[in-house]
């Protein structure tokens, strides 16, 4: 298994930049008019559509996901990088680390700005602003991780819809619980992935370097088998 190529697409790269710049361009929107940002009669119709007693199985997945979205989450992803370390893919290990750790980054730089406040009807402990949702960029940073590092790439097309949809999940059991508003979870689902895209293409050198020697590894040795042919003439 090898890791995959970034996009050759220019407008992939385009959107891994500007997409973590609008977020926060949003944050300081938000800053700027206190409780009341544009959007905000979306996300009050939204958080009164969702959400319900605390109990159930659409109680126990958003909770699941909540907890995975935490600590949990993180033993997680170390179990995941010392997989990787083992089978001497340390480059995909530096990868993983570096886009949670940007993304993480970029999510508290975007809570800071914004200093948005979290419904009051909060029905979960939370911690630090609403806007983005740190729970959703850790999972669309996680699904992108996923794609670059495991996916074989003739699978791709196959994983990106699974990844939309989990990104969704965890989207809409932030919102079930009333943690975060709609557009919390919007910003910080457009950060994890964009900035685990924009970390795809910055480790593109480690990563082709990876690739090139664990092709080289499975390569069938073509040079001695031609040589043992030339013996036999």
């Amino acid at each position: 298994m090898t890791p995959n190529g970034f996009p050759k697409s220019r407008t992939a790269l385009a959107l891994a930049v500007l997409v973590p710049l609008a977020v926060v361009g949003d944050a300081l929107w938000i800053r700027l008019a206190p409780g009341a940002p544009p959007w905000q009669a979306l996300d009050d119709s939204w958080n009164g559509l969702v959400g319900g007693p605390a109990d159930g199985v659409r109680w126990q997945l958003a909770q699941l996901l909540n907890r995975l979205g935490g600590d949990p989450g993180l033993a997680l992803l170390a179990i995941a990088v010392v997989a990787l370390l083992i089978v001497r893919r340390w480059r995909s290990a530096v990868f993983a680390l570096a886009a949670v750790a940007a993304s993480a980054l970029v999510v508290d730089l975007a809570k800071r700005v914004g200093e948005r406040p979290r419904p009051l009807d909060v029905m979960v402990e939370t911690g630090s602003w609403a806007f983005p949702s740190g729970h959703a960029a850790r999972m669309a940073a996680f699904v992108v991780i996923v794609a670059v590092v495991w996916i074989p790439a003739r699978h791709l097309r196959t994983w990106w819809p699974v990844a939309v949809f989990l990104t969704v999940l965890m989207m809409g059991a932030r919102t079930w619980q009333h943690a975060h508003w709609l557009t919390d979870t919007v910003g910080g689902a457009a950060i994890g992935w964009a900035v685990a895209a924009l970390v795809w293409f910055a480790c593109t050198p480690l990563l082709d370097r990876e690739r090139e020697l664990r092709e080289a590894l499975d390569a069938p040795p073509v040079a001695e088998s031609a040589a043992g042919e030339d013996a036999l003439r």
